[in-house]
């Protein structure tokens, strides 16, 4: 069954994807994979991270937003030959740095990223590899440094469009122009960590390239529009408050363009490493409620759903966002 969009609808899609909008996924559940926000955030508990993430944004509301993404990363160090030594900072067993004799030991840390991000008529597949390297600077914190680079492929689909005139003339000529775009990028970003805190700075969609539907003549053109910068920031700190719980502050900005800032505030509770509640307060736009489950100390899951506050919110069921992690350590190399 094809969906119907008026020749008004088409535009306001196409509008939605130019210099002015967010162009990257909208995340809920980020603090149980940071890697999606920086690519400096890689491999910050374990050995290998794998994380596979849905997220059904404005669920009922026809066109609305769909992500799915698989991301990855490994450590290509080694761990310390000495007994009961950790060669990086293990900030799912804080226990650890009480119990044991550290030897830390820089890392370096390469990863990638698959992504499908739908939005009305759009689809936009992103196929990234990064590298970082994590430097111990002191006995409790570390600092990272990485970057990611890849392939941006954004599809306009003119096969779900049923015109309310054929003959538009607008959108014909905007569809005899292309409705593909190819497009390289990179990102960068900073991370500073230890046990309980961290900070973070990532800005992404450093290139800034053309997106390339349509032409210089098309009534409806996007051939020079470009991508737009963003900026992310966080912040937490985990607080013990009770036998084997924690409370975690947090807080992510960002920034795009001249669109107004945008920020999350989040407190989560975890609960002797076994399970977590949460809840989030995006500004002019969403109270979301978080929780977790650590299944065994190699696979977790995440939930999340954002009750819309924006003015769609009688039009939308509200968000769901699913995040499964897999995290595994590699045995002592001699």
């Amino acid at each position: 069954m094809r969906t119907k969009y008026s020749i008004l609808t088409v535009l306001a899609a196409i509008l939605a994807s130019g210099s002015f909008a967010q162009q990257l996924p909208q995340f809920s559940q980020y603090m149980q994979n940071m890697y999606v926000l920086n690519p400096a955030a890689s491999c910050l508990e374990s050995d290998i991270d794998i994380n596979l993430g849905y997220r059904q944004q404005w669920a009922g509301f026809d066109g609305a937003p769909q992500t799915y993404y698989l991301s990855g990363s490994v450590n290509l160090g080694k761990q310390p030959e000495q007994s009961g030594a950790s060669y990086s900072i293990p900030i799912s067993h804080r226990s650890l740095l009480q119990t044991r004799e550290e030897i830390r030991k820089a890392k370096h840390v390469v990863g990638g990223l698959v992504a499908v991000d739908e939005y009305g008529l759009f689809k936009r597949t992103s196929v990234m590899a990064s590298y970082s390297y994590h430097h111990p600077i002191s006995d409790k914190y570390w600092i990272s440094v990485g970057t990611s680079m890849g392939w941006y492929g954004l599809n306009f689909g003119a096969d779900n469009v049923i015109l309310e005139n054929p003959t538009d003339n607008t959108y014909g000529d905007f569809i005899a122009n292309g409705n593909r775009s190819n497009l390289f990028d990179i990102n960068a970003g900073l991370f500073i960590y230890s046990d309980r805190l961290f900070l973070g700075y990532s800005v992404y969609q450093i290139a800034q390239n053309e997106i390339n539907l349509g032409n210089e003549s098309s009534p409806v053109n996007l051939s020079q529009a470009k991508l737009n910068i963003h900026h992310f920031a966080t912040l937490g700190y985990s607080i013990p408050v009770a036998d084997k719980v924690d409370i975690t502050p947090s807080v992510m900005v960002k920034l795009l363009g001249p669109a107004p800032v945008s920020y999350d505030l989040n407190l989560r509770a975890e609960f002797n490493r076994k399970f977590w509640l949460g809840v989030s307060y995006r500004n002019e736009d969403a109270i979301s409620g978080l929780a977790g489950l650590r299944v065994n100390d190699w696979l977790r899951f995440g939930y999340a759903y954002d009750f819309i506050t924006s003015d769609i919110n009688n039009l939308s069921s509200g968000s769901h966002e699913l995040v499964l992690g897999i995290q595994l350590d590699r045995k002592n190399e001699r």
